[in-house]
């Protein structure tokens, strides 16, 4: 495996545990819906053990709060290290990420968790974002964001796991700039075609968050 491919390879890796982690406390608790509620209902009665991916996922550390965002950062086994035994090559990489949960105003067991992360893309750092919401979403039309009742765009989904889904994108200069710029933002997840919830994101502390986040990383 050569380093570009590592480095991506790592950068995933952590990003995705990072998410399950700040997806893992509020938001794991939220119900599924749509046609899989039923079924979620019967197959998990209350009482179980978490899921195991949960049980494994790192613990974040909240190292700082900016409006309503938290920045969290945890620790993940390098893979570069494994092995390895020279102490030039850290045994753990520390990896961080700006999060905020939400949930719909007339369905409180409907929600989401947003993270923000950095990632490798070639020789530069971007910023991606990552959005988990519970099982039961219908999946070909993505995550809708609106900023201050103005449409930006779809993030498309990418991943089911049994506790949620998932949805990514990169956010470019320009949907950053608008973020910091507005007040809230507006998820719109979808139960169905045109069947659609959304979901508000406050926007305080945005620009104080991101610039934190940068410092962490």
């Amino acid at each position: 495996m050569n380093k570009t491919t590592l480095r991506r390879a790592t950068g995933l890796m952590m990003s995705g545990f990072l998410a399950l982690s700040a997806f893992s406390g509020a938001a794991m608790a939220q119900q599924s819906f749509g046609p899989r509620a039923n079924q979620q209902a019967q197959q998990q009665p209350g009482g179980g053990q978490a899921p195991a991916a949960q049980q494994q996922a790192p613990q974040a550390e909240v190292v700082a709060t900016h409006g309503d965002w938290k920045i969290q950062c945890s620790q993940f086994p390098n893979p570069a290290a494994e092995g390895k035994s020279d102490s030039g090559t850290p045994a753990t990489i520390r990896s961080c990420g700006m999060t905020q949960s939400a949930t719909n105003a007339e369905r409180q067991n409907v929600g989401l968790t947003l993270v923000f992360f950095k990632q490798k893309q070639g020789d530069k750092d971007v910023t991606m974002m990552r959005i988990l919401v519970p099982i039961g979403v219908y999946l070909p039309t993505g995550i809708a964001l609106e900023i201050d009742s103005n449409p930006v765009g779809r993030i498309p989904f990418v991943q089911c796991l049994p506790q949620f889904c998932m949805a990514i994108a990169e956010a470019t200069p320009e949907s950053l700039e608008k973020l910091k710029k507005g007040q809230k933002a507006n998820f719109i997840i979808y139960e169905g075609p045109g069947a659609g919830l959304g979901i508000e994101v406050s926007l305080k502390g945005f620009t104080a968050g991101l610039n934190e986040l940068d410092k962490q990383s």
